[in-house]
């Protein structure tokens, strides 16, 4: 742990992030940090968590240590005072951490006076932070902004900062609040911020994000493990995941086309009313907005409870099996039922009598929100604009349009007939009884159907256990084998443990059924790592239980993207977070939007769809479709946004849903197979099979990083790869294959017929055919008419002998060579986005030797231009002294990355050092590091100072480094290469220093005394 040794280029403390999955162990590495830290005279600390609850985790890891420090929830002292507690540790949750008083006093002022100036922060769960970013996607949380408040570099740069989450990002933007990890700023390849870091690497694809891991561990600011899927040596056992479809009954489909018409009634008439009202642009986008957010909360919940009777026969034959059973849900519906009990008491009315159905959110909403009130409108006497006012009766209230009462009173009478079952919580727990199901939610109170029938509306709480602590007894009892149901929202989701435990009374194998997928990637991994974590006895099964309904794949299409780009960002592989087979669903991608931009604009076009009579009438239903001055079409935005697409799909019946959405998915699978043709598909990285795979020459550092010393290598490797040929009996075997005859020199190839392809630009479609030739198979891809065109079909006997003699020449293998660079590659990014403007190639490898090599795949055309950039060739200069004295010459100039120019120009009749930049950024970057600016004829020119040049030329060369030189006279240079040498790894036993014994012996006195009781009471 020595990250926070170094310091950043702004003088800040450098931090470091533990990424290690759900379940290893994260809070027993923190507590030991922090241990580490105290025996260093470095006795306070906070430690930010997500709840409350889990101080218990982290006092009971520390009892367990045998060394407990103190540890205080902050909530015990009042926010406008001090925090009167000496050397220690505060628990703070992300919520308290943006607490102020009622008097405007702040928890986090309060936290860091007591914390002192070298103190250490604690970000567990750090995931919590993630939108610490502000842009055009939505506004920063006030959690992120306090979150880069406590790691201000001029106001606390000492403060030593560790984050910790096994979801650290699901996205590149989620890393914003990681500031101290020294990414991007000032020394680094993004000068400019965190907002020119994160385009760069979202425009770099998913290799990219697979570097961002790879470059932190190298830099030792990253450190990461998981737990294996694979078999438990104790148990014989693995994690397994299955997937089971809940085929919806015929009486299920008809539930669900009813609310499906329902919805489409209430959103025409919605519309009308607006018209009929003179409704401003404000409350049309008031009606609509909740309009939709109440129909995908009414249409997740009704999709839910369609498959409780699956969910009751797998835990039924999980019971029967000998094993425990978490199932996990998204809401739990406390909301909507607390305001029906409310109304009911009102009323007087029996709690039978309510509806608490996913119907009720429509009836709800057209009770409540449907437009009735009629506006008129007035022209601003001071803007000019046109206003929307109230029309007023003679009394002062709203007049309300007849039309539109007449149509809310329409309305819900339909609504009034629609069957629908209820919320699938409390069908759960009251069909296996609360006597038998754990429920950590975050409701209070629930309804439980008594023996006689009846329903009533009873606390959760039980006798002698405190309301807060309601969700900890539950967990007991199921640990303990009291219960064997578990049934947890996303309150506990995260930091509890609900494993196959040694140290637990129910040993059994757990069944995790996911009842429904959360809402984001890392909230789903945190719901899976409740299950399996270390000290186990077996590992869980995973259930994903989905229905038949195109419109389900909204949530899996979803987390699929997130898990893979998670995977990529917080293990350096996309394939590490890839749960089950939730990676076929991942159609909220780049090609995904292409092919939904195909599907819309074809459909506008008159474009067919099997199975819709009327495809267009498909997306009016679905409110994708506006009319302007008398013209339909679909805003171009909406033609390429995937969550709403599935969103809205939900709102057509059964089979309508299915066909558009086979239509989009089928159109989607011919977009893949285009873009794999064009060889434009981002698959992240790759591995290099071979039958050999050897270090061709001595290893070369290319560049080393002036902060970490991390280091950029380059590896020349020799593959000697199994040749493959495409055995004629094989193909000709095959009712796949066609053989063809080139018309010119008679040579022969096998074609196959493959998907219909779709240009993701033009929306073209057409039939490829996939080439095989005796040296391999798939080794090309042509159009149908491409090959009809050279080509003409024979029979396959005329092609035999041909074939056969071909394939006999083929040799046992084929050699081939692959340029690496390896190691650090972010302090070289401007420099790598000079080769390539496509996503990078990551490939991983293991060479004879059992190296194991990951890294960027260079093309052999650009090792030329590495080996002169990097200065492996003496005639280019490397360093600042070194391009002064060449510039130094009037007429000599040295080119840098990115096409900057170094020189020296007379100006105003002296000799100065002109540095040329050839883009709005550079000239932005080069005004930030503070050269000589002078505009002159509207052209910025920049200079070096004369009384340092080379301090200032120095910084330009860490961004832009020399690449060539255009020069008359050349002084003597010395040539730069340094040959890799890897370092030997460190003896733990010399890298660990014993803790002063007075010290120990002083933590150790501390828990007996304590007891841990202050933290139960």
């Amino acid at each position: 742990m020595d990250a926070d040794a170094s310091r950043l280029a702004d003088g800040s403390r450098a931090g470091i992030s533990i990424g290690d999955g759900t379940g290893t162990g994260k809070t027993a590495t923190l507590a030991g940090v922090i241990l580490d830290n105290w025996f260093q005279g470095r006795r306070r600390a906070v430690w930010f968590s997500v709840k409350a609850d889990l101080i218990e985790a982290v006092s009971d890891e520390f009892a367990r240590l045998g060394l407990t420090p103190p540890i205080k929830l902050i909530n015990d002292f009042p926010t406008d005072g001090e925090i009167a507690f000496g050397d220690g540790i505060v628990f703070c949750t992300y919520r308290s951490l943006i607490a102020r008083s009622k008097s405007g006093n702040r928890r986090i002022d309060q936290l860091t006076r007591w914390l002192g100036s070298e103190g250490v922060v604690i970000f567990d769960e750090g995931h919590k932070a993630k939108y610490a970013f502000a842009d055009d996607r939505g506004k920063s949380t006030q959690t992120g902004a306090a979150v880069l408040e406590i790691q201000d570099p001029v106001k606390f740069p000492d403060l030593r900062v560790v984050y910790s989450s096994a979801t650290s990002a699901g996205e590149v933007r989620h890393l914003a609040y990681m500031s101290r990890l020294g990414l991007w700023g000032e020394g680094t390849n993004f000068p400019l911020g965190f907002e020119q870091f994160a385009e760069e690497i979202e425009s770099g694809g998913v290799g990219a994000l697979e570097m961002v891991c790879r470059d932190l561990k190298a830099m030792g600011r990253y450190l990461c493990g998981n737990l294996s899927m694979g078999t438990d040596p104790e148990s014989g056992l693995a994690v397994e995941f299955r997937e089971v479809t809940h085929w919806l009954t015929p009486a299920q489909r008809q539930m669900y086309d009813n609310m499906a018409q329902g919805w489409q009634e209430v959103f025409r008439n919605i519309h009308r009313a607006l018209d009929l009202t003179n409704s401003g642009k404000a409350t049309r986008a008031t009606a609509v907005n909740q309009f939709w957010a109440e129909h995908q909360r009414c249409f997740r919940n009704l999709i839910t409870s369609f498959k409780v009777p699956t969910l009751i026969r797998e835990i039924e034959d999980a019971l029967a099996r000998k094993e425990s059973i978490v199932v996990s849900i998204t809401g739990t519906g406390e909301s909507q039922t607390k305001k029906q009990i409310e109304r009911a008491a009102d009323q007087d009315e029996a709690i039978d009598s309510l509806d608490f159905s996913p119907r009720e959110t429509l009836t709800r909403l057209v009770a409540n929100c449907f437009p009735t009130a009629c506006f008129q409108e007035r022209t601003n006497p001071y803007t000019g604009t046109t206003e929307y006012i109230p029309v007023l009766d003679q009394n002062g209230y709203q007049v309300e349009s007849r039309a539109a009462l007449q149509l809310r009173t329409e309305l819900l009478d339909k609504l009034s007939v629609l069957e629908v079952p209820e919320h699938p919580l409390d069908q759960l727990v009251n069909y296996f009884g609360v006597e038998n199901v754990a429920e950590m939610t975050g409701r209070k109170k629930r309804l439980i159907r008594t023996a006689s029938g009846t329903l009533e509306y009873r606390p959760r709480q039980l006798p002698g256990v405190p309301s807060k602590l309601i969700n900890l007894h539950e967990k007991n009892a199921f640990q303990n084998g009291d219960k064997r149901v578990a049934i947890m929202s996303e309150v506990a989701s995260t930091g509890d443990s609900l494993h196959a435990s040694y140290t637990a009374g129910n040993k059994q194998r757990r069944l995790h059924i996911a009842a429904e997928l959360k809402w984001s990637a890392d909230k789903q991994i945190q719901d899976f790592g409740r299950t399996h974590r270390t000290g186990q006895v077996a590992p869980p099964v995973y259930l994903l239980v989905f229905t038949e309904l195109g419109g389900e794949k909204r949530f899996s299409a979803t987390i699929a993207r997130r898990l893979g780009n998670m995977g990529a960002l917080t293990k350096g592989d996309r394939r590490a977070e890839k749960a089950g087979n939730l990676d076929k669903y991942n159609l909220e991608s780049k090609e995904g939007r292409s092919a939904l931009n195909v599907v819309i604009t074809g459909i506008m076009r008159g474009t067919e769809v099997p199975g819709l009579d009327d495809p267009k009438q498909a997306l009016r239903d679905m409110g994708l479709v506006r009319t302007l001055d008398g013209h339909e079409e679909v805003p171009d935005q909406e033609k390429t946004n995937i969550p709403r697409f599935l969103n809205r799909l939900l709102s057509l019946e059964v089979d309508r849903q299915n066909a558009s959405f086979d239509h989009f998915y089928e159109t989607f699978l011919e977009t893949i197979e285009y873009l794999k043709q064009k060889g434009k598909l981002d698959d992240g990285m790759e591995d290099l099979k071979a039958m050999s795979v050897e270090i061709a020459e001595a290893p070369q550092v290319l560049h080393a990083d002036a902060l970490t010393g991390a280091r950029t290598v380059y590896y020349k490797l020799n593959l000697k790869v199994a040749s493959n040929p495409a055995r004629f009996n094989d193909l000709a075997g095959s009712d796949q294959y066609q053989f063809f005859q080139h018309r010119r020199d008679s040579s022969f190839v096998a074609g196959r017929r493959t998907l219909l392809h779709t240009d993701p630009e033009t929306g073209e479609r057409y039939q490829m055919f996939s080439i095989s030739k005796p040296s391999g198979r798939n080794l090309s891809y042509v159009r149908e008419s491409e090959l009809n065109q050279k080509y003409r079909v024979v029979a396959k006997s005329k092609a035999e002998m041909w074939w056969l003699n071909k394939e006999a020449k083929i040799p046992p293998f084929e050699r081939s060579t692959v340029h690496l660079l390896s190691g650090a590659l972010l302090p070289i990014w401007k420099y790598l986005k000079t080769l390539s403007h496509d996503a990078l190639n990551i490939v991983r490898t293991t060479t004879d030797n059992g190296t194991r090599l990951v890294g960027v795949s260079i093309a052999s055309e650009w090792i030329g231009d590495i080996r002169r950039h990097f200065g492996l060739r003496a005639e280019v200069p490397t360093t600042a002294s070194e391009i002064l004295r060449i510039v130094d010459f009037e007429n000599n100039t040295v080119n840098l990355t990115g096409g900057i120019r170094i020189k020296t120009t007379r100006f105003q009749g002296q000799l100065l050092t002109e540095v040329c930049p050839s883009t709005f950024e550079q000239i932005r970057e080069l005004r930030g590091i503070g050269l000589v600016n002078i505009v002159q004829h509207g052209k910025q020119r920049f200079f070096l100072p004369e009384w340092s040049p080379q301090i200032y030329l120095e910084p330009i060369l860490a961004f832009y480094p020399p690449e060539s030189t255009d020069i008359s006279f050349q002084p003597e240079l010395q040539a730069a290469f340094t040959a890799f040498v890897k370092e030997k790894p460190a003896e733990l036993p010399r890298w660990l220093l014993e803790p002063d014994e007075n010290a120990v012996r002083e933590l150790s006195v501390v828990g007996e005394l304590s007891g841990m009781s202050t933290l139960r009471t």
